[in-house]
């Protein structure tokens, strides 16, 4: 019971210290602030992510806290909701105990793209989150428990857009893990279209129930003419720029790279998963903002973690 105890007080205590790093080192967007956020007024697609402000509102209501407080509560609750979801998705792959460990070793990581001080240091109540969405439907996903993964999908999409990520982490899990492609892709098609029309229910719910907020639901531009991929193009033409994204993946790739034997195909199929993503926010995101790929980390991380727990396993018992 005691040992229980200081568990859950070490989870308090870490969810806590990560929400106060996150709002002393990251500042307000004045495109679209916080108050807006809160109160459904912020310009798009800012203004379609209502869901924390959602949550926020009773919050708001019971107290006099200031917002940047509300936040901070709601920061904290959200990186636990992470651990406990990165917790699920390890559980399967690590065995217990060592979930707990790569759970927080992950906080660990993000302090590379969430709390140094890069050119767009913001934060957004939606991050963290984003990413318990994307560990929370990775763990679904890969039992197979396709009817709750539906519905986590309709509730992460009135987050965020990248609820996305799950229908298309069920389809690399699952398509090909038999040595039958054309069965499983048979056998996938139903669990994935619905969990896609979950997607596409929840973001038109939130258009017609938000229909004034202005501006475009996706910025494909800079400004009024440049295109967004070619301005992170011409971002990525600066060298040091390509030392720099791997330190805004939390040096995932690289782990990736040192472990490639150690992790399982149907893992590495989520790589795929990845650059697609990547692909998708050269055209809309800037590329250049580190937590855009919050989402990305869950989807390396785990099986990173999978296939570091493998090698030290290997290697303990070759010491043995």
């Amino acid at each position: 019971m005691l040992g229980r105890a200081c568990r859950g007080g070490a989870l308090v205590l870490l969810a806590a210290g990560w929400a106060a790093l996150r709002l002393q080192m990251n500042g307000e967007y004045k495109g679209a602030t916080w108050a807006q956020i809160a109160d459904f007024t912020a310009p798009l697609p800012f203004g379609h992510r209502p869901l924390m402000s959602l949550v926020a509102w009773p919050l708001r209501a019971a107290t006099d806290w200031p917002l940047a407080l509300v936040w901070g509560a709601l920061e904290a609750a959200a990186a636990i909701g992470l651990w406990l979801a990165l917790r699920a998705a390890l559980r399967p792959l690590v065995g217990a105990r060592w979930d707990m460990f790569f759970a927080t070793c992950f906080f660990a990581l993000l302090a590379f793209p969430f709390l140094l001080k890069h050119k767009w240091a913001v934060f957004y109540p939606w991050d963290t989150p984003a990413m318990a969405f994307t560990a929370a439907g990775l763990a679904l996903v890969a039992g197979r428990r396709f009817a709750a993964a539906t519905a986590l999908c309709f509730v992460a999409a009135t987050n965020r857009e990248s609820a996305a990520l799950i229908p298309a982490a069920a389809l690399a899990l699952h398509v090909g893990s038999s040595g039958h492609v054309l069965r499983d892709i048979r056998e996938m098609i139903r669990p994935a279209l619905a969990m896609t029309a979950a997607f596409v229910a929840a973001r038109l719910a939130v258009a017609l129930a938000l229909p004034d907020n202005p501006g475009p639901a996706l910025h494909f531009a800079i400004g009024k003419n440049a295109p967004r991929w070619l301005h992170n193009l011409e971002w990525l033409a600066e060298p040091v720029h390509w030392l720099w994204l791997p330190m805004y993946f939390a040096l995932l790739p690289l782990a990736w790279l040192l472990l490639w034997k150690k992790i399982s195909a149907d893992h590495r199929r989520l790589a795929l998963v990845a650059l697609a993503w990547f692909a998708g926010l050269m055209l809309v995101a800037n590329i250049y903002e580190p937590r855009v790929y919050g989402e990305l980390l869950v989807l390396l991380y785990v099986p990173a973690a999978a296939a570091a727990c493998r090698w030290l396993r290997a290697d303990t018992m070759g010491a043995a």
